[in-house]
């Protein structure tokens, strides 16, 4: 640390002081735009700049890299350096930078779909996987996991996303081979993401009965039976050519879905 910095931590910040922190501040931003103090050292604002550039970096690859690779490099800088010297983070926690950049690109939707269109859907979907990662949250106390979700009432994986993207962005992240960003043409992409027993994130590209199950599930718990019961009812399976088939298929998809951890099992049957 330089002298000057550790003037400014050891002693009670002064009016000057101030005026220098906040000048120093934004020359670290945006060195090309804001000059560094002529009382500060020069040589010791362009370390800090490259420690907080650095930082911000590392937090930044960790989280997006297929993002990082399909904007290119000249692109990738360019947002790096404009999100330091423009957002105004919420959190002081470097571990939730990715959560500030997102917010960032959210808010300039416009410039960055003139980029690359389905930039932001991509840096969304790398972003809920980190998120679906390190979440925590308590597993349901009454839990069968050899209950049958069509008999009984489905529990779903608690650490889950259920989401519709524009573009199918999943086809980078399950195929991350490219080099230059794919042309992707748009197309509704319902995904479930959910953390499996082993902790990690599993992605179930689904078709739009599977997006209506599963959004049906979350938000009215019930057996997979009922459910389709309810669906006759209200008309919704009347394009369907052969119920007997559609029902066997559903059935099929819910044990699946129950192997695969995206259903933890089934609220217990009281004896």
């Amino acid at each position: 640390m330089c002298a000057q910095c550790r003037k400014l931590v050891a002693q009670p910040e002064s009016g000057s002081d101030r005026a220098l922190t906040t000048a120093l501040a934004a020359h670290l931003r945006a060195p090309a735009d804001q000059n560094c103090p002529a009382d500060f050292d020069f040589q010791a604002a362009e370390l800090y700049r490259e420690l907080l550039v650095g930082n911000f970096a590392a937090a930044l690859q960790a989280c997006f890299p297929l993002w990082i690779r399909a904007m290119g490099e000249a692109q990738w800088l360019a947002w790096r350096d404009a999100f330091i010297a423009e957002h105004a983070c919420r959190s002081p926690f470097f571990r939730q930078i990715p959560d500030e950049f997102l917010a960032y690109l959210s808010a300039r939707q416009a410039d960055l779909a003139a980029t690359l269109p389905y930039a932001l859907e991509l840096a969304h979907l790398e972003w809920l996987e980190l998120t679906l990662g390190i979440a925590e949250t308590d597993l349901p106390p009454q839990c069968d996991p050899d209950g049958d979700p069509w008999t009984s009432t489905a529990i779903l994986n608690p650490v889950h996303a259920l989401l519709q993207y524009r573009y199918p962005v999943q086809r980078l992240i399950l195929d991350p081979s490219f080099t230059t960003a794919p042309g992707l043409a748009p197309e509704p992409s319902p995904l479930f993401l959910y953390r499996d027993a082993e902790d990690v994130v599993q992605m179930i590209v689904l078709d739009a009965l599977g997006l209506r199950l599963f959004a049906t599930l979350r938000e009215t718990p019930m057996p997979g039976a009922t459910l389709f019961a309810q669906w006759q009812e209200c008309g919704l399976l009347e394009q369907a050519t052969d119920l007997r088939s559609l029902e066997a298929s559903i059935r099929a998809f819910l044990q699946r879905m129950r192997s695969a951890g995206a259903i933890l099992g089934t609220i217990p049957t009281p004896p």
